[in-house]
């Protein structure tokens, strides 16, 4: 008896896997809170160039809006990886996640960099050399998994759930940088009462497109179909230049 109710406590455990799934409505939608890009307001509204993306391919493949999940980066990003029919945006392609997932790209492309306060002055002229600052990125962020594949120490590497409390670290000295978006970086930096100018891009990690990442065991004729509309939206013109001016989307 006690072996049966430990198999059934492991059942438990495992996370659901129920049938494939055929449609677009079947699927589950993943964010998170990284505005401009995707983001929900305070009255509960899903914004954000990749919400306004996602909503014209829902359009163009002739299905009604979906509901969408909000979730903290790391555990979108896990539940992207171990639950099938799942759909996480917008996800940064790289190198190391590039066999996680199934993509439709792009949504648009983010530079990935490391900041810092003005006024500490920070000179980086080589990687090897950003190498010997404190560095705080998001837990599973494409912030944080650059660093780990350009080989930076794990003891210089300090990890915060929210941006807002990794900007927070580098403003109080506890670090030397950030690593995350340019653009989210500054769109905090305004949400949060601080002055962008008293920040400064000290080095850039890499420019990598911003996509919709499909759990991998997904049907590549849905993918597919995925990718189709969105390169319509892509190709519509002036379409996505307007939503890049609608969400203020660009650098300081």
């Amino acid at each position: 008896m006690r072996r049966v109710r430990c198999f059934l406590y492991f059942c438990l455990c495992l996370p659901y896997l129920g049938p494939m799934a055929n449609t677009f409505e079947e699927l589950n939608y993943i964010t998170e809170q990284y505005a401009p890009y995707n983001y929900q307001d305070e009255n509960g509204q899903f914004q954000g160039i990749a919400v306004d993306v996602l909503h014209k391919v829902w359009e163009i493949l002739n299905i009604p809006s979906q509901k969408i999940h909000l979730y903290p980066w790391a555990r979108g990003y896990t539940l992207a990886q171990q639950q099938e029919n799942t759909l996480l945006f917008s996800t940064t392609r790289s190198h190391s996640r590039e066999m996680r997932f199934k993509w439709a790209c792009p949504i648009i492309d983010i530079r990935i960099v490391l900041m810092a306060r003005k006024e500490k002055q920070i000179k980086i002229h080589t990687i090897e050399e950003a190498k010997q600052h404190k560095i705080v990125a998001i837990k599973s962020d494409i912030g944080h998994q650059l660093l780990l594949d350009k080989q930076f120490k794990q003891q210089q590497i300090h990890l915060s759930n929210f941006l807002g409390g990794a900007i927070k670290m580098v403003k109080h000295g506890h670090v030397d940088l950030v690593s995350s978006s340019e653009v989210a970086v500054y769109q905090k930096l305004k949400e949060m009462g601080e002055d962008p100018q008293d920040y400064e891009v000290a080095w850039v990690l890499e420019t990598n497109p911003s996509c919709f990442a499909f759990h991998h065991k997904l049907d590549d004729r849905l993918i597919q179909e995925f990718q189709k509309a969105l390169d319509q939206v892509n190709n519509i013109p002036g379409f996505m230049q307007g939503l890049k001016e609608k969400h203020h989307l660009r650098a300081h």
